[in-house]
């Protein structure tokens, strides 16, 4: 929801939700620019500051796991994006067998390999450049001390929205339409004329735009694009789903039952 223009790809909430409630971090950077997860833990600090300053309570809503918990934890002092890299890294990885890029990481650092899906190229590819730029596995330099944990500094309660996995991919299955129907092509089309996005931008791989901009590229038919959307979703959704169980400390709640959550937050502002 960090990009300008990509509104119907990432669900963004209309100008009027906006307008009645404001929502931060929302059209900040254009889409041939890379928001990273650095970029969302330095603007969130200063976010929560702020909102603590005004006597009020930051509510973080999402589904981006790795962002939320490089938030929590903090974060290390890792290389830029390199792009000159990153383009060897899609040449070979076209050039290659499938999942190459994966059996190179799991030759340099098995550890952190074996802890990732060897579908996941940009985690993938982001380890395999930090270690090319800093001559060491990822999994070693994650063991190494954390910059600004929030955990050491707040008071955090985490809420994880489960449900039945029929009704979740419902829902899914439903929203897809609705993206598709509120014209996520011509926005796609839009996207692609007014900018010029590198192929290893994160926009291109990520789910709804990776695969409309395939079809506009005629890798595929409609029908074809909404299967592979759909699915890659649900995948999504798993994954998150399997992240969030992993958490430390959560509250499971469900789609249509928030009471737990409006209870919590209400003696959480009771105390500021």
């Amino acid at each position: 929801m960090v990009y300008r223009g990509c509104d119907i790809g990432s669900a963004k909430p209309s100008k009027s939700i906006l307008k009645k409630f404001p929502h931060e971090m929302i059209d900040i950077v254009n889409p041939d620019e890379v928001f990273t997860v650095a970029d969302f833990c330095n603007i969130s600090l200063k976010l929560i500051t702020r909102t603590h300053l005004e006597k009020k309570l930051p509510l973080f809503v999402g589904g981006s796991m790795m962002y939320f918990k490089s938030l929590l934890d903090g974060i290390h002092e890792l290389p830029e994006r390199d792009s000159k890299y990153r383009d060897k890294l899609e040449m070979l990885k076209e050039s290659k067998e499938e999942h190459y890029l994966f059996s190179l990481l799991n030759n340099k650092d098995p550890e952190y390999a074996k802890g990732i899906n060897k579908n996941d190229e940009i985690r993938i590819i982001r380890a395999l450049e930090v270690i090319q730029k800093t001559g060491e596995p990822l999994s070693k330099t994650l063991k190494e001390n954390k910059n600004n944990p929030l955990s050491k500094k707040y008071h955090i309660e985490q809420f994880g929205l489960l449900d039945e996995r029929q009704l979740l991919h419902k829902r899914i299955e439903e929203r897809l339409k609705s993206i598709l129907s509120d014209g996520l092509e011509d926005e796609a089309i839009e996207i692609l004329k007014k900018y010029e996005i590198p192929d290893n931008h994160p926009i291109r791989k990520s789910i709804n735009y990776k695969q409309i901009f395939e079809y506009i590229d005629g890798s595929y038919d409609i029908e074809t694009f909404f299967q592979k959307a759909l699915i890659a979703t649900r995948q999504l959704a798993k994954r998150q789903t399997t992240w969030m169980r992993s958490w430390d400390t959560y509250t499971e709640i469900k789609i249509n039952d928030l009471k737990v959550v409006e209870d919590k937050l209400k003696n959480i502002i009771s105390l500021l």
